[in-house]
C-alpha cells in the first residue's frame, strides 16, 4: 500500500485524466453558449443576406433579358408593319415617272385649251 489510499480505491493518473476532462468539458458556462448562439445566428443571416444578394443580381439579369426581348419583338413589329405598308408606299421610278410625263401631257392639253379659249375671247372683240 502506497500512501493512505487502499489498493482497490487509489486512483490512477488515466482516472484521474478523464476525471478533469470530464469536468472540463461538462462545464460550459453561458458566456460559450452566447458565443456559440452568436456565432451560428450570424452565420445564418450572413448566409441568407449572400443569398439574396444573388438572387436580387440573377433577378436583375432576367428582367434585362425580357426588356432587351420585349424591344426586339418592337423592332420586328415596326418593321412588318414597314413591309406590309411597302407596296403602298413605295413607287417604281419608272412608274414615277410615266405619272409624271401623263400629268405633263395633261397640263399642256389645258395650256392649249387655254390658249384657243382666249384667242376666242379675243377675236370676238
Amino acid at each position: 500500500m502506497v500512501g493512505n489510499w487502499p489498493h482497490e480505491k487509489r486512483p490512477t493518473t488515466s482516472r484521474l485524466l478523464k476525471t478533469r476532462i470530464k469536468k472540463k468539458s461538462l462545464a460550459v458556462g453561458p458566456e460559450y453558449v452566447a458565443i456559440g448562439l452568436t456565432s451560428i445566428v450570424s452565420a445564418i443571416t450572413g448566409g441568407t443576406w449572400v443569398a439574396n444578394k444573388i438572387l436580387d443580381r440573377q433577378k436583375e439579369k432576367l428582367e434585362q433579358a425580357f426588356g432587351y426581348i420585349n424591344s426586339q419583338k418592337r423592332r420586328i413589329d415596326c418593321l412588318e408593319n414597314d413591309l406590309s405598308r411597302l407596296p403602298m408606299d413605295y413607287v417604281l421610278k419608272t412608274d414615277f415617272l410615266r405619272e409624271i410625263k401623263e400629268m405633263h401631257d395633261n397640263f399642256r392639253e389645258i395650256n392649249n385649251k387655254l390658249d384657243k379659249l382666249m384667242e376666242k375671247l379675243l377675236s370676238a372683240k
